[in-house]
């Protein structure tokens, strides 16, 4: 590893501004966003810019996995329901779910309480919090505040000295 990565801090590697949303954005705007920008996390803010929590590829696999068709459903369940409550062609319970989930505040579904680091704390330290508590990005912040985010990506670039 390049003596200049040992020495080197959050702030010198972290993407910066960091693209953030408020408590009030919806998962398919937020979705949007990440997609737009290529990337992979969305520090969440209050009213008042301090960082409540995040919004990260994760989530939408938690809600795309929450999320079964018809198809998947018992056999007997799905003939139940398209018997007696609104028919074949009706939408299912969990379709609907989905679709609405599109218009939920990420305040409902982010993560709250991850880790968060400074932006003079030293690579590895940076590299350890992101193993221990197994995620692929972290927040780094001043007064409550994001000021950037590191991803793993940007530890390889500072490793292989670049």
């Amino acid at each position: 590893m390049p003596v200049s990565a040992l020495e080197a801090k959050a702030g010198e590697i972290m993407s910066s501004p960091p693209i953030v949303v408020s408590e009030l954005t919806t998962l398919k705007e937020a979705a949007r966003l990440m997609i737009e920008n290529g990337i992979g996390c969305l520090p969440v803010v209050d009213q008042m810019g301090k960082l409540t929590g995040v919004v990260n590829e994760r989530t939408f696999q938690v809600q795309l996995a929450g999320v079964k068709p018809d198809s998947a459903m018992n056999p007997d369940r799905r003939v139940f329901e398209e018997l007696f409550i609104d028919g074949p062609d009706r939408m299912s319970s969990i379709q609907e779910a989905f679709v609405a989930s599109y218009s939920r505040p990420v305040a409902q579904c982010m993560l709250k309480n991850q880790p968060t680091v400074t932006r003079d704390t030293p690579l590895w330290q940076v590299a350890d919090t992101l193993l221990k508590a197994h995620i692929s990005h972290v927040i780094v912040v001043q007064d409550g505040k994001p000021i950037g985010v590191v991803a793993r990506h940007d530890l390889m670039r500072a490793y292989a000295g670049g």
